[in-house]
């Protein structure tokens, strides 16, 4: 079996997804309110893959999010 990654390349594709998604690529960074709103739209996600020149410049808080949400 295989995994579906959604790719979001703009924060207007967040409001695309479905509660269904459960994994997700992004090719923008992140800020904090667009994390929220991923999970809250797509409460079942396991994983958010961020680019690593842009995790480098996450905040502390949207880093420690991520980390709680596992």
């Amino acid at each position: 079996m295989y995994m579906k990654i959604r790719v979001i390349s703009t924060k207007d594709d967040i409001d695309n997804l479905n509660e269904n998604e459960e994994m997700i690529h992004l090719t923008f960074r992140p800020s904090n309110k667009d994390l929220f709103s991923i999970v809250n739209k797509s409460p079942n996600i396991k994983a958010v893959q961020v680019p690593s020149s842009y995790m480098r410049s996450l905040s502390k808080s949207a880093k420690m999010f991520l980390d709680l949400r596992k």
